[in-house]
């Protein structure tokens, strides 16, 4: 299957790095359009929901978390298309990130874990009952 949009859903820590350039070999392989999607918590205060981040603008309201994170995409072998944060109930944004910007791969990190933290506790598990696209987990070490 060839993708035409692949997104990258991740929140800034150490694994920030890795994922996005595993997300990005994804989107080059299928030379399909690259979006990255995050939490930033201290930006939740300023805003709910989906937004897309314009790197040029000055005046946007930029946290430190989005100024890392737009220096780490910027130094990705393949370009962005979109730069998206999301603030509120994660997978519901998630999701309407992924229908209104038509990806067909999302692309997250998952921590190996038991299977009662999994279906209890995992980020991941209501996405995967409600996902539109295919999805793609990239293995994290603990």
């Amino acid at each position: 299957m060839k993708y035409k949009h692949v997104m990258l859903a991740v929140n800034f820590d150490g694994n920030a790095g890795f994922l996005i350039s595993k997300a990005a070999q994804e989107a080059k392989l299928h030379h399909a359009l690259f979006s990255v999607i995050h939490i930033d918590p201290d930006f939740s205060a300023l805003y709910e929901g989906v937004r897309e981040f314009d790197g040029l603008n000055n005046s946007e309201v930029q946290s430190e978390g989005v100024i890392a994170m737009t220096k780490l995409l910027s130094e990705v072998d393949y370009p962005v298309h979109k730069h998206i944060f999301y603030a509120g109930y994660v997978e519901d944004q998630i999701i309407r990130a992924i229908d209104t910007f038509e990806v067909d791969l999302l692309v997250i990190g998952h921590h190996e874990s038991t299977i009662f933290r999994q279906l209890t506790l995992s980020a991941s598990e209501p996405l995967l009952r409600k996902m539109p696209c295919d999805i793609q987990f990239i293995k994290l070490e603990d």
